[in-house]
């Protein structure tokens, strides 16, 4: 696994860490690998998202503004495959083999995916299953008194 997906993993909830690991030992064994594109982000990270297409130039990228987007509290992950080796370009293509062989994998490890979601399918997006599809005012609370740790405990 490179550099760049374990300093994103070392910030998310460790049952996903588990999970993404698990999945990328499964497609290496294929010769494919992938990197995590994003894990942790902060409200003001997930606000500047969603200004995007809305308030500041770019196209749409989320529904969630900061505390609506399981990202912020270390339960998401994006991804994207590598286009060959274990390093290198980064293939953003959902419609390749490698993709769909990535998102198989992610998905055999029980994590929902958000290529299935109607509103905005987010192609790359992987969360864990037992948290809501978007985050919920207790897990906003948890958050707000006792940081990542209290919205895992919530989910462990």
């Amino acid at each position: 696994m490179d550099a760049v997906s374990e300093q994103r993993l070392a910030l998310v909830h460790p049952r996903l860490r588990d999970k993404v690991h698990a999945a990328m030992a499964a497609l290496a064994v294929k010769g494919t690998y992938f990197r995590v594109a994003q894990g942790l982000r902060t409200y003001a990270e997930q606000d500047a998202l969603y200004a995007q297409g809305r308030t500041t130039p770019g196209h749409r990228v989320t529904n969630a503004r900061g505390g609506y987007s399981n990202h912020n509290f270390g339960c998401a992950v994006d991804c994207f495959p590598f286009l060959t080796g274990a390093s290198g370009e980064i293939n953003f293509d959902a419609n390749t083999q490698q993709f769909k062989a990535m998102v198989s994998s992610l998905k055999a490890q029980n994590l929902t995916w958000g290529g299935a979601w109607e509103t905005i399918p987010d192609a790359p997006h992987f969360q864990l299953p037992d948290v809501p599809v978007t985050p919920t005012a207790a897990d906003r609370a948890a958050f707000a008194k006792g940081g990542l740790a209290a919205v895992w405990a919530m989910y462990p």
